[in-house]
């Protein structure tokens, strides 16, 4: 059983249903380009960062705040599924740390010392997997009802731990889509918000991809300016210019689904 974190912030992280997946696949494929083919303006960015990091979907006492690691990201990977995503993830990861400055991730074969621990299972084991390594406390029931999940605890010097939950058998498209969403809310911008049409944290949204919304949001979070535990006030007014330094870097239009 894994052990509490120290005075964790919890956080649940649910992907939205995936039944219609297969049926969604052109027209995901559609809005995902034109969202890749269009610049954003400084005021979506600044929305899209303020609703993932302090949105309404956070569960913790007092006033949401900042929450991001510091330092390199240990991950593991526990496969224990028929079905071996584990390069599929290992891909993803690598893309993210190419693409986002200040994150770094070094994965590890010693579970224990993992900050950030991927779980790819089987959809039958999905539910008993959750309930054997949540930490005490969770929600597990609320993560147990949903396709994926991910959960994270945080103190205002970062995020102690994160735990992402994939069913590594389901189709190629709906894992693509669990992977894409539920690694990059576990690094921080944990809350899914219907107003952002062009990214993948909406779950009403037809965003199938970790696309160039997105990075910008990740981007503008792993910015050495933003620190973990600050207000939404603290960090609303450095927004301007930490938007305008990322959209100098270079950056990709979209990373694509993460497919096998």
């Amino acid at each position: 059983m894994t052990p509490e974190p120290p005075a964790p912030w919890l956080r649940a992280v649910v992907g939205a249903a995936m039944a219609l997946a297969a049926a969604l696949i052109a027209a995901l494929t559609v809005a995902s380009d034109t969202a890749a083919a269009r610049d954003f303006s400084d005021a979506a960015i600044a929305e899209g960062v303020l609703a993932t990091v302090f949105g309404g979907e956070t569960r913790h006492p007092g006033e949401p705040y900042v929450r991001k690691f510091v330092g390199p990201v240990r991950y593991s990977l526990i496969s224990t599924s028929r079905v071996d995503r584990r390069r599929q993830v290992r891909r993803y990861i690598a893309q993210l740390a190419r693409t986002v400055q200040n994150l770094t991730f070094h994965e590890t074969a010693e579970i224990e010392t993992a900050r950030l621990r991927i779980y790819l299972v089987d959809r039958s084991d999905y539910a008993a997997t959750i309930q054997a390594t949540a930490w005490a406390g969770t929600d597990t029931a609320f993560l147990r009802r949903n396709d994926c999940a991910a959960v994270l605890a945080a103190t205002h010097a970062g995020i102690v731990r994160a735990l992402v939950y994939l069913a590594a058998d389901d189709a190629d498209s709906a894992f693509a889509h669990c992977l894409a969403e539920e690694v990059a809310q576990s690094l921080g911008p944990a809350n899914d918000s219907d107003a952002l049409a062009d990214s993948i944290f909406n779950d009403r949204s037809q965003i199938n991809e970790f696309g160039r919304f997105d990075w910008l949001i990740l981007n503008v979070l792993y910015d050495e300016r933003v620190r973990p535990g600050m207000s939404e006030a603290q960090l609303r007014p450095l927004l301007p210019v930490i938007i305008r330094d990322v959209r100098g870097r270079k950056g990709p239009a979209t990373l694509g689904p993460p497919l096998p």
